[in-house]
């Protein structure tokens, strides 16, 4: 396979980068013909035009971050209310009034109980929080 050559210059810091990052594959186990600076560069390269491509995907008006957390915070908003509703019309139904596990403080003090728990496993709480 006949492969383009392109010739660049590169501060000393990179060039060392580069040479480290062949090292530590050649510590791993590869050989000189696995691990040299001509494919690691490559590799490089190739990651970096990834990068920038995504990069430029979004200033053109692909993903972004901001809006989907405002769609999704939106989203959970309505989520929230409806059922808040929901759950203020189901405790007033006849067949279940009077029953203390279905009395709206005690289900809204389970629900606070279980999204504690829940929320705790991703985000445990710290002598800060406390």
């Amino acid at each position: 396979m006949n492969m383009p050559k392109i010739q660049t210059f590169v501060s000393s810091a990179i060039e060392e980068e580069i040479n480290n990052i062949v090292l530590e594959k050649r510590t791993e186990g590869a050989d000189r013909f696995e691990a040299n600076l001509s494919n690691t560069t490559s590799m490089l390269v190739e990651l970096g035009l990834r990068v920038y491509k995504i990069q430029r995907n979004r200033q053109e008006g692909g993903f972004s971050q901001v809006e989907f957390n405002k769609v999704m915070l939106e989203n959970m908003i309505k989520t929230s209310l409806i059922s808040q509703k929901l759950l203020r019309i189901s405790s007033r139904n006849a067949e279940i009034y009077g029953v203390d596990d279905f009395e709206i403080s005690r289900m809204s003090s389970q629900i606070k109980m279980g999204v504690d728990t829940i929320m705790e496993q991703f985000f445990p709480l710290t002598s800060e929080d406390e």
